[in-house]
């Protein structure tokens, strides 16, 4: 076997596994799901819990200022709908990034163990 026929053999091997390694990946479920399983873990179901707690708040806020009849009050829901809709945006991207974060260590795991794998395969 010949060096080009070595390489495309192992390229076709590494496509494979990257085919099968993204298979694998379930969606924004599965993220999620890894997420909780973390060293933040609890930290992500306390703001996914707050992320609830505002959205209800949101809607009760934003129920209040549309049924406000004086400017006076519509100004106070108006700056508390406000508030909840930004500590909503803050919530969710710190969730965001949270899932990214676990999601690329988890990559970055992959590759440090496909390459230990290579090391041991040109060691033999």
């Amino acid at each position: 076997m010949n060096i080009d026929q070595r390489i495309k053999a192992e390229l076709e091997q590494e496509s494979a596994e990257i085919d099968r390694i993204l298979g694998e990946d379930k969606g924004i479920t599965s993220m999620m799901a890894n997420s909780m399983k973390g060293n933040l873990g609890r930290w992500f179901l306390i703001a996914n819990l707050f992320v609830l707690i505002f959205t209800g708040a949101m809607i009760t806020v934003g129920y209040q200022f549309f049924t406000a009849d004086e400017t006076g009050e519509q100004v106070f829901w108006g700056i508390l709908l406000v508030l909840s809709l930004q500590m909503q945006i803050g919530l969710k991207q710190w969730l965001w990034q949270e899932m990214s974060r676990s999601s690329l260590l988890r990559e970055i795991k992959r590759m440090e163990l496909a390459l230990a794998r290579m090391s041991e395969g040109k060691s033999t």
